[in-house]
């Protein structure tokens, strides 16, 4: 890990640390806030080794990828609703940072390593550009983004959090966290904003959530687009049924409990927490939870996203603000 400054967090809710590589291309960048079991991992995320027909699921935690995943799964995968139906999305679609919730903690896994997963391989990460594999930027594997409201993310993240920590975690010291970017892979605005400004990367798809929420068709017609897949009439009134988000709620090969249950036992062995991963999935839902003066904050905090002075030149602020609605 010699590439790479560490140290622990400043935050107030959790236990984190702040990685910050010191790689010559990365220098204007910024640290990722990570959790504790994943900070002597960086120099493999680095090294990874790409295919070029990878699909990486890529945004904040969150922001509406695990819905995504499925989706791309679906396409990408030719529309093999059985094996769908018969392994859990955390093994089919392994979570990049933490290959163990995919691999030896599933009840029933489907492969035990990326190594030995059939291409196309999609896999999803919510790490920020300058800590994902190297060979990205030169073997260009399909790379799918998905946005949401930072409002609606933080308030899914803390409830997360809190099914996971040995002590409740106050709402206000986790917003405060979030604004002075000492929450998980914060800082948020520097996330977002890099990957919607990539230089010279064609081979990305960009979504928000509430795209998909709102015109789901045109969503499943944009992904089977991008992946060079037709999408019959069928095959998406298919997807579109799969995809309900109370169906998925519901759904054990969704819901990851059995996966979060045995890292609980790893992190808390006195813990007994229930894991609710799939929450709400409500546009606005943030208004039943966080406090106006909060909502104010992060509206003016993430409007200032244009005066950013770490990461690429930020181009496209009047796009990005659209996205949100500002």
């Amino acid at each position: 890990m010699s590439g790479f400054q560490i140290e622990q967090s400043k935050s107030k809710s959790a236990t984190f640390f702040d990685v910050k590589t010191l790689d010559e291309k990365w220098k204007n960048f910024s640290k990722c806030v990570i959790m504790p079991q994943n900070v002597d991992r960086f120099d493999s995320y680095k090294n990874f080794f790409i295919r070029p027909d990878d699909i990486f699921i890529l945004g904040y935690p969150r922001s509406g990828t695990t819905r995504l995943q499925e989706l791309i799964w679906i396409i990408a995968n030719d529309f093999d609703f059985k094996t769908l139906m018969e392994y859990d999305c955390g093994t089919r679609i392994p979570f990049f940072e933490s290959p163990e919730l995919s691999f030896e903690l599933r009840e029933k896994p489907l492969v035990t390593s990326f190594e030995e997963m059939s291409s196309p391989r999609t896999i999803k990460s919510h790490l920020p550009v300058q800590f994902l594999p190297d060979e990205i930027w030169t073997k260009k594997p399909k790379l799918i983004h998905i946005s949401r409201d930072p409002k609606d993310a933080i308030i899914s993240l803390f409830y997360l959090l809190n099914d996971f920590s040995p002590v409740p975690i106050k709402l206000e010291d986790f917003l405060e966290d979030f604004l002075s970017d000492n929450v998980l892979y914060c800082p948020y605005r520097e996330y977002v904003w890099n990957f919607l400004n990539l230089p010279d990367y064609e081979n990305i798809l960009y979504l928000t959530y509430e795209e998909m929420s709102a015109d789901l068709d045109g969503t499943i017609q944009k992904v089977g687009k991008f992946l060079g897949k037709t999408v019959s009439e069928e095959n998406a009134s298919k997807i579109k049924d799969y995809l309900n988000f109370e169906k998925m709620k519901n759904r054990k090969t969704n819901d990851n409990k059995f996966a979060y249950k045995k890292m609980m036992q790893i992190m808390h062995p006195n813990l007994n927490n229930d894991v609710t991963f799939i929450r709400k999935g409500v546009i606005g839902g943030y208004r039943s939870d966080m406090p106006k003066e909060y909502a104010d904050r992060i509206d003016y905090w993430y409007a200032e996203s244009g005066n950013l002075n770490q990461g690429y030149n930020y181009k496209n602020y009047a796009a990005i603000k659209k996205i949100f609605g500002s």
